[in-house]
This record gives C-alpha cells, sequence and structure tokens, in this order.
C-alpha cells in the first residue's frame, strides 16, 4: 500500500534502515483510541508493508515531555501489542540494535526521525509543543552525541504534522515561543500561531545539524483529513498515525 505509508527520500537513500509514516487509510494506530485487536491487526498490516515483525516493535508510552529511551534487544516488542507495556514516560526512543524498530503515534504532533549512517544509530521523538519547548530535541542530540554521533552525520525527517496557519496557540504558550523562537510566531486577528516544524527546524540548526540534511514534510493533516488523522480536527473520535524508523 505504498499510497498509504509517508517516506522521507533523505532516509529511504540508505538501504540498512526501514522507515515509515501510515496514513489514515491503515486505520487506527492508537491503543485506547480503537479496540484492541483492530489497533494491533491495523499495526500488523502497515509493519507487514514495511518488512517489519511486531514482535521487534518497541513503542513509546509518550507523555508530552523530552524524555529519551535508549532501546535495547530487551525492549524489543515493548508496546507493540498493548499500551500497558509500552516504554514509559518517553516521547523518544534510541536503539543501535539490528532488527529493532522504534514507533511513536502521532495526530498534529511532529514526528522526527533520524538516522546517524556512520555508526547506525535510528531515533524517533515526539515532538508537541509542549515536548519541543521542554527541550526534546537537544536532548535526543546530547544523548546521540553521548553515543558517539556526530551533528553533521545525522539524518533528520520531519514528518507531516499541523502547520503553522492552524495552530492557534494561548497567550502563556505564545509568549514562551516568542522567547524562545521568535521567528516561529506571529499574531493574526489577536490570535497566536506557532509553526512547531519551523521551532524545530531551529533546534536542529542550532545544534549543528546540516541545514541540507533535514527534510521537512509540508504536509499538514488539519489541511488534509482525508490523508491524516487530526486531533484538533477530530477530538475523540481521531485516527492516529504511526511513525516508524529501526535498522535492517
Amino acid at each position: 500500500m505504498e499510497d498509504g505509508t509517508f517516506k522521507f527520500s533523505n532516509l529511504s537513500k540508505f538501504q540498512g534502515i526501514v522507515h515509515g509514516i501510515s496514513k489514515r487509510n491503515y486505520g487506527q494506530m492508537k491503543f485506547g483510541k480503537g479496540k484492541t485487536e483492530e489497533v494491533i491487526k491495523n499495526r500488523e498490516h502497515f509493519f507487514k508493508e514495511l518488512g517489519i515483525e511486531i514482535k521487534n516493535v518497541a513503542v513509546a508510552n509518550m507523555s508530552h515531555s523530552e524524555k529519551i529511551s535508549v532501546i535495547g534487544r530487551q525492549e524489543a516488542g515493548r508496546g507493540s501489542r498493548d499500551q500497558k507495556s509500552a516504554i514509559p514516560m518517553c516521547d523518544g526512543l534510541i536503539t543501535a540494535e539490528k532488527e529493532i524498530s522504534l514507533m511513536i503515534t502521532v495526530a498534529d504532533c511532529l514526528p522526527i526521525l533520524v538516522y546517524d549512517p556512520a555508526l547506525n544509530i535510528v531515533s524517533i521523538i515526539h515532538a508537541g509543543w509542549r515536548g519541543i519547548l521542554a527541550g526534546i530535541i537537544p536532548n535526543l542530540i546530547s544523548k546521540l552525541k553521548n553515543m558517539g554521533s556526530f551533528p553533521d552525520d545525522l539524518i533528520v525527517g520531519i514528518g507531516p504534522s499541523i502547520c503553522q496557519k492552524h495552530f492557534v496557540v494561548k497567550k502563556d504558550v505564545l509568549e514562551k515561543f516568542k522567547d524562545k523562537y521568535p521567528s516561529a510566531t506571529f499574531v493574526r486577528n489577536h490570535d497566536g500561531y506557532v509553526d512547531l516544524k519551523r521551532a524545530a527546524f531551529e533546534d536542529l540548526i542550532k545544534h549543528n545539524i546540516l541545514k541540507n540534511n533535514i527534510e521537512i514534510s509540508h504536509d499538514c493533516p488539519v489541511c488534509n483529513p482525508g490523508i491524516y488523522g487530526s486531533y484538533r480536527l477530530e477530538r475523540d473520535k481521531t485516527i492516529f498515525q504511526a511513525a516508524i524508523i529501526g535498522i535492517k
């Protein structure tokens, strides 16, 4: 189902990894938003299309934080068939293990996928406005550097996520972004707007990721409700996407 999977051109150049972001026609990917057996079936279908086994997928139990966990062989399968076993209280995952894939679910927030081809390390983060303000991107880069990565080796993809014209925020949130990312904010008709993709890009550049190594999807779930699920539009009926990256 090629039309049902979003892929980055920069990451697709590397034969040693697998990655993708499901589109709406794969169905619900988040436990608690659909019947458990339905979510498992949808995930298995998506994973099969990517050549991944569900037993080798580790899923983050996200909390809109800056916390990131390093995943080893023993974490394989956690959160793939149930929510309870997901990697707790984190919004990012890193692994250097072969045949392990890392997954998050998103519906408006930024899925950011990262690959270090020099060390064969993959990582993924769920970056909402809280996580960006908390520093999840600098935290990821710091952890990768501690594992031996050099920022200018990293290949980054920022996936389909809410665009600036649809991301209205409260005044206190706007002020925080104005302080930290002034070029990622604007006011129109007394409403404040934040460009999360711009804020993420600025964090990456500030921490020495090469501009030419960053690919940003212009797809927005609010602009394309027939293709992606959007929490802003659907609330309790939201269809969540799965974002995944792994080492073959």
